[in-house]
Parts: structure tokens; C-alpha cells; sequence
């Protein structure tokens, strides 16, 4: 009976292999847990802060080191996997992350931690762009709006839900847990990726990698990332001997200007420019990084406010947190059923204007001794505004990307995503220690001070929002100018029981 029934389970296994739902759960497992760890550790911060003795860059470092290689390899890794096969990429990327968490999980000082997440942002740099890519070969054109929206929700979902299971982490099991946790998944993924996920067929005559295109690449956003996330730390002035953050940030521009340049004319390019022709796929990439970075600001804003200022438990900030998930995670569903009513744009459009009245409302509301159930309401609209936002973006910027750029598009995606999120981190750290280190001068108050940064900044956030969302009306408009036909609604933000 044993053997009979290891048989049956091991035949079922076989038959899902390939099946485009079965790979896309598994791509989105994956992408999940490389996501839920931007925003989890956050919520960790105050105790990695006290147990290994960091400074406030120093535990900047440990959230924004992960994105700093993110932003910086992602576009080599996704053209990595057209040239070696996306699953191989995964899979590779999968275990450098697991064991990347396991180094985080044993360190013994600042500068190992960061080390280790460096290391785990190598992996998640790999893992990312072969989600999006995986998912668009195996799953039919009529079904890749769904499809895209799943993994764009996944995103956000992942990003509202790291502080409410890191802060039940943190404080049932010390930060140290949060990093542990990966472990057991990883391996999980690593088996589901070899039983369900079958090799891709090559979509492109793809012989090598281009190496001068990725040495640029890296160089120049790692010159952008390290100037914006230690530029607070340097007063953007003098790093060493005649070398200031605006050079290094510079030289950093100057270096992509001469990667766009390279890939113009490169006969295996990392990014086709082409790609770019797509102009929705422009605006809604750059739509992506603003809600990102608001995604990051307000979840680093809020886990330092809510334990700093109002002295509340990890726990106790992460299930302060949990109507920000909840209302992603219902929001779900109700969005696909907008989108199939009203059109992908209109639901984008109305999503954004809503979330960016929710992210002000938070912002205004962050004052001292302020109860934390003030913020139930808004929080819950944030996320529900968001799923509004994440699966149409994502569904309209790969709505016309042909299988042949699907590695490209995706790694250009999750770059630009991920630069949004760096700079959500660098902001929110500028200010707040500009405005730190003004109170002491003053002799102000650390409360109010604090509450006074994160509502400066959340209202910023909301601003950018707008801008977003009044580009992409911008764009939905030309483009119906454009053709007499109705824009095609992708099948975009519904879920797959919808």
C-alpha cells in the first residue's frame, strides 16, 4: 500500500509538470519569499539594532544592502536566463539564497550581517526576473494578463505581509528567526522547481553574455545605489581623499549613459532598446518603482515609529500593521472584478488616487501618544488600493512583451522596482536622520521630531503617487487617441478562482 500509494503521488507530480498553474505557483512561491524579506527584516531593525550593536546606517545597510544587489544585477540576470534557461537560473539563484539566509541567521556582527545580505540579494537577483519569464512562456497569451496580475500582487502582498509575520518572529523567536524561516521554504522551492518546472525551450538565438553590457550595468546602478543609500552618512559631501556621494552618483549616470549606448549597438544586448518602444511598458515600469517605493517607506516608517515612538512590540507593531495585508489580500479579487467592468486604466487610475489619500492620511495621523487604532482604517485602504495598483500595472507592462523579450522585460522591471525601493530607504533614512540630528541641536523632542520625519515623508510619498497615476491617464489617453479600437483590457488582477 505504501509503495502503491508513493507511486500515485509521484505519477500526479509528474502530471502537473509544466502545467502553467502548477509553474506559476511554484515562480510566485519563490518570488514571495525573496520579497517578503525586504520589507520582514524592517520590522527587525530595532532588535538587530541592540543585539549586534549597529548604528542607524549600519542597520539601513542590512535592509537596503539586499536591494542595493538587487538593483544592480537584476537586468544581467534576466538576460542570464535567456542564455542559460531561466529554471537554471532559478534554481541557482534559490540556493545561493538559502544559504545566504543561513549566514544571515549565524552572524555575529554588523558587517557580517550585511555581508551575508548582500549575498542573499545575489540570490533573490537571480531568482526574480526568471518568475516573470518562466510565467510568460508557459502560460497562453489569452491568460497572461491573469497570469501577470497574480505576480504583481504577489509583490505586494509579500511587501504588506513582511512586518506582521516578522514582528510574530521577532518576538516569539528573536530576530535571528526571520532569517531561519527561509531555510525550509527554500529547500521546498528547490524540489518544486525540479518536479513541476521543465526546462524552458530557447525563445532566442542567445550564445552568450553580454559582459561589457553587465559590467556597466552593475558599475553604474551600484555607483547610483551606494551614493543614495550612504549619501546621508558622508553628508553628501567627502568620501575619500576628492571623491564626494554627487561624483560617485554622477559617474553612476554617466556609466548607465554608456550602457544605453552599448546595448544600441550590441549584437547580443542585455536590454533591446526596442523594448522601449512599448510606451506603456515605459510608464507603467516607472509607475511600478513609485508604488515600491512607497511600498518600503511606509513599512520601514511605520515598524520604526510605531516600536520607537509609541513603544509598542514588534509583535504588537506587526499586527498594528495587518489591515495593511488584509486589505491587500481581499482587495484581490474585488479589483479583477473592477478591472472586467470598468478597464484595467480606470481601475489603475482610481486605485492610485485612493492609495495616495490613504498614505497622507497615515502620515497626518503619526503624532506622539497617538493609539494605534487610528490607524486600522486607512491602513486596510492602503492595501486595498494597492492590489489596484500592483496587478494592472504589471498586467499592462507585459501585456504586449513577446515571448522573445520576456527575459529583458523582466529584469528591466524588477531593476527599476527595486531602484524605487533603494530610494524609498535612502529618503526615509536622509530624513530622518537630518531631522535627529536637528533635534539635538534644538534640544526637541525625540517623539515628535520622529512622527514630524515619517509624515514628511509619507506625504511625499503621496504626492509621487499622484504623479504616477496622472501619467499613466496621460498615456491610456494617447493611446486611445492612437488607435480607433478600444484599448484591449488585459484579463489583468483577477485571481485564478475569480
Amino acid at each position: 500500500m505504501s509503495d502503491s500509494g508513493t507511486s500515485r503521488r509521484r505519477a500526479g507530480l509528474r502530471g502537473l509538470r509544466g502545467n502553467p498553474w502548477a509553474v506559476m505557483t511554484t515562480t510566485c512561491l519563490g518570488y514571495f519569499i525573496t520579497i517578503l524579506n525586504s520589507t520582514s527584516v524592517s520590522i527587525a531593525v530595532p532588535q538587530i539594532q541592540a543585539g549586534l550593536g549597529a548604528s542607524l546606517s549600519e542597520v539601513l545597510w542590512v535592509v537596503g544592502g539586499y536591494v542595493l544587489a538587487l538593483a544592480a544585477l537584476t537586468v544581467t540576470a534576466g538576460r542570464l536566463g535567456d542564455v542559460a534557461g531561466p529554471r537554471n537560473v532559478f534554481l541557482a539563484g534559490m540556493a545561493v539564497f538559502t544559504v545566504a539566509s543561513a549566514l544571515c541567521g549565524f552572524a555575529q556582527s554588523p558587517w557580517q550581517l550585511i555581508g551575508a545580505r548582500l549575498l542573499q540579494g545575489v540570490g533573490a537577483a537571480l531568482i526574480i526576473p526568471q518568475t516573470l519569464t518562466m510565467m510568460t512562456l508557459v502560460i497562453p497569451q489569452e491568460r497572461r494578463g491573469r497570469a501577470s496580475a497574480v505576480w504583481g500582487v504577489t509583490a505586494g502582498l509579500a511587501g504588506v505581509a513582511g512586518p506582521t509575520l516578522g514582528g510574530l518572529l521577532v518576538t516569539t523567536a528573536g530576530w535571528r528567526s526571520v532569517f531561519a524561516v527561509n531555510l525550509p521554504v527554500g529547500v521546498l522551492i528547490i524540489i518544486l522547481t525540479l518536479l513541476l518546472v521543465p526546462p524552458a525551450q530557447s525563445q532566442r538565438a542567445a550564445r552568450r553574455l553580454n559582459a561589457a553590457g553587465a559590467a556597466l550595468a552593475g558599475a553604474g546602478l551600484g555607483g547610483i545605489t551606494f551614493g543614495l543609500l550612504e549619501g546621508k552618512e558622508y553628508g553628501w559631501g567627502t568620501v575619500v581623499s576628492f571623491v564626494t556621494v554627487p561624483m560617485i552618483i554622477g559617474a553612476g549616470v554617466v556609466l548607465l549613459g554608456a550602457f544605453v549606448l552599448h546595448q544600441h549597438r550590441a549584437r547580443e544586448p542585455l536590454v533591446p532598446t526596442r523594448l522601449f518602444a512599448d510606451r506603456t511598458f515605459t510608464v507603467m515600469t516607472v509607475s511600478m518603482a513609485i508604488v515600491s517605493m512607497c511600498v518600503i517607506t511606509l513599512s520601514l516608517a511605520m515598524t520604526l515609529y510605531l516600536q520607537s515612538v509609541l513603544g509598542m512590540s514588534a509583535a504588537h507593531a506587526g499586527l498594528t500593521l495587518a489591515p495593511w495585508a488584509l486589505g491587500m489580500t481581499f482587495g484581490f479579487p474585488v479589483t479583477g472584478r473592477m478591472v472586467d467592468r470598468f478597464g484595467a486604466e480606470r481601475v489603475l487610475l482610481g486605485g492610485m488616487i485612493v492609495y495616495a489619500t490613504a498614505l497622507a492620511t497615515v502620515g497626518l495621523l503619526c503624532r506622539p501618544g497617538m493609539s494605534g487604532v487610528l490607524l486600522v482604517v486607512p491602513l486596510a485602504v492602503a492595501g486595498l488600493s494597492q492590489s489596484a495598483a500592483f496587478g494592472p500595472i504589471t498586467a499592462l507592462a507585459m501585456r504586449d512583451v513577446g515571448p522573445d523579450l520576456a527575459g529583458a522585460a523582466s529584469g528591466v522591471f524588477n531593476t527599476i522596482r527595486q531602484t524605487g525601493t533603494l530610494i524609498g530607504v535612502s529618503v526615509l533614512g536622509t530624513v530622518l536622520q537630518a531631522r535627529l540630528d536637528a533635534a539635538t541641536a534644538a534640544g526637541a523632542g525625540f517623539g515628535a521630531v520622529f512622527s514630524d520625519a515619517v509624515r514628511l515623508t509619507l506625504i511625499g510619498c503621496a504626492a509621487s503617487v499622484l504623479l504616477a497615476a496622472l501619467g499613466g491617464y496621460l498615456n491610456g489617453r494617447r493611446a486611445r487617441a492612437v488607435s480607433p479600437e478600444p484599448v484591449p483590457r488585459p484579463d489583468a488582477s483577477r485571481s485564478p478562482s475569480a
